[in-house]
């Protein structure tokens, strides 16, 4: 057990050190206007989102860029609340908002790809922004990640900050946060294993160069993931470390949709295992590491020395990335976040290895 427990906590580690070094490679300056102005399509899937459609629509509205070079298409897939009527009124109301209905399941692609390629499939823009509708977005937003995809070409990914202030919900954006500050580590490096539909932008041309969402049509979840590791291989990546470009999002309000939604996220593991044999590798260690620290703990084996090395290194690159996204991380909260880490770890990695999730139908 010390051996495995010394092998694997080295190895993520290696990985953890390469991410700390990636993080101080990003230059912290604010996107700004190009002489060339592109269409966007702001595109989101919305499925009984009543709540929240609302404020994001006004969000959208409020957006400093040109109305002649915006659209938003907004996609209602099969929603069942008032989310048709919202997106009435806004389309009545805002010549550049268009909605598309989508009234039956795809056969083939699973829903959330199906409403997303619909509207990509339908938009008129050169570049392509989309968030999700429970999302807020400031007034800069799509002009930041649009000129950050004309200035660096390839695919723009931006940061998701999760709104809230109560002890869970904090700990909620530790753990985004950690999410993000890694993929930001390895983009230093000029990786891009990873990111959010929250906050994404890419040209129209480059997601139709790699077949838009086909090879992953029938996977639950992960088109973030594969629109980021496929474009960026076909062009190029950005992280937008810019202010201007950062989204809010609302934090989950129980544990069991807290690991339901992790799990979900970690069933991508097999996809990644074949897409990116490096981002797979990291995966692998963190739940080699974390599983081998809980073992050493339950069984009386040395583990004190390696969790605290974990520690250390692991609030680096949270306290590194709170730096880079502007997200203030409370000592405390960071602390309950580490020491749940060896149990949450191990137990959403094998439930997502058997897709215990629930997912919107």
């Amino acid at each position: 057990m010390s051996f495995l427990l010394i092998l694997s906590t080295g190895l993520y580690l290696a990985f953890i050190l390469y991410i700390i070094a990636g993080l101080f490679r990003h230059n912290e300056q604010p996107i700004t206007s190009t002489e060339e102005t592109p269409f966007v399509s702001v595109v989101i899937a919305a499925r009984n989102e009543e709540q929240n459609l609302p404020d994001l629509i006004q969000d959208l509205v409020n957006q400093e860029y040109p109305l002649d070079k915006l659209e938003v298409i907004i996609v209602d897939d099969r929603s069942t609340d008032s989310t048709p009527t919202i997106l009435t009124e806004a389309t009545e109301n805002f010549a550049f908002i268009k909605q598309i209905r989508v009234d039956d399941r795809s056969v083939d692609m699973t829903p959330k790809k199906h409403a997303l390629n619909l509207g990509i499939n339908a938009s008129k823009g050169e570049v392509i922004v989309s968030t999700d509708a429970d999302c807020r977005v400031g007034k800069l937003w799509v002009s930041s990640m649009a000129y950050s995809v004309v200035q660096q070409g390839g695919i723009s990914v931006g940061y998701s900050k999760i709104a809230g202030e109560s002890f869970f919900e904090q700990v909620q954006r530790v753990d985004f946060l950690g999410i993000i500050a890694a993929n930001a580590g390895v983009g230093g490096w000029g990786q891009f294993w990873s990111g959010s539909g929250q906050n994404l932008a890419y040209k129209k041309s480059d997601f139709e160069a790699i077949d838009g969402f086909e090879w992953v049509k029938d996977k639950p979840s992960g088109d973030d993931m594969y629109l980021v590791q496929s474009i960026s291989k076909l062009k190029s990546g950005v992280i937008n470390i810019d202010p201007n470009s950062f989204v809010t999002t609302s934090a989950v309000q129980s544990l069991r949709e807290f690991m339901n939604q992790r799990t979900r996220w970690s069933s991508n593991s097999r996809v990644n295992a074949r897409q990116n044999h490096l981002f797979f590798a990291f995966l692998f260690s963190a739940f080699l590491c974390n599983t081998t620290i809980l073992l050493s703990f339950l069984f009386g084996h040395a583990w004190f020395f390696a969790f605290s090395m974990k520690f250390i290194l692991e609030g680096c690159v949270i306290f590194l990335g709170g730096k880079l996204f502007d997200t203030k991380v409370n000592p405390l909260v960071y602390f309950a976040w580490a020491f749940a880490q060896p149990v949450y770890i191990p137990v959403v990695g094998l439930m997502g290895l058997q897709n215990q999730f629930t997912w919107k139908t």
